[in-house]
C-alpha cells in the first residue's frame, strides 16, 4: 500500500549551501522550510529530514537532521560541520508483546554474562 512512497524529505548538500546560510548557522527542517528550499505539502509536512551528498558545502553549520547518507556525512565531517541526527518515533508494541521482549532480554544477558564468565575463568 505504501510502496515507493518516501519516508523522508530529501535535501542535498548543494542545496543548503546555495540557500545562503552563514557560519555557525543551524540547518534543520525549520530553517529550510523558512529559506523556501523545501516547501512540503500533504502527506510530506509530516515527515522527517534526510540529508543527501550531492554537492559540496564549504560553511561550517550545525545540522540537524533524522538521517543523513553516508557521503553525506563524510563531507560534513570532513568540512568540519556538527552534525547531530534527531530521533525517531518509537513504533507502537502490544504491551503483551512488549513483555515478552523484555523476558527474551533478560534470559539473554543472564546466558552472556554466563559464557563471560566461563571464559574468563578457563583463562
Amino acid at each position: 500500500m505504501h510502496a515507493g512512497l518516501p519516508k523522508y524529505v530529501p535535501v542535498n548538500l548543494k542545496d543548503i549551501a546555495a540557500a545562503g546560510f552563514q557560519e555557525g548557522d543551524e540547518v534543520s527542517l525549520e530553517t529550510l522550510k523558512k529559506k523556501g528550499l523545501i516547501k512540503p505539502s500533504g502527506r510530506e509536512r509530516r515527515l522527517p529530514l534526510k540529508i543527501l551528498g550531492e554537492g559540496e558545502l564549504s560553511v561550517k553549520v550545525n545540522i540537524k537532521a533524522r538521517a543523513f547518507s553516508a557521503a553525506a556525512k563524510e563531507k560534513l565531517e570532513a568540512a568540519g560541520c556538527s552534525v547531530e541526527v534527531l530521533p525517531g518515533r518509537k513504533k507502537w508494541i502490544k504491551p503483551s508483546v512488549a513483555k515478552n521482549l523484555a523476558r527474551a532480554e533478560e534470559y539473554f544477558a543472564k546466558k552472556r554474562a554466563a559464557a563471560g564468565s566461563e571464559d574468563a575463568a578457563s583463562s
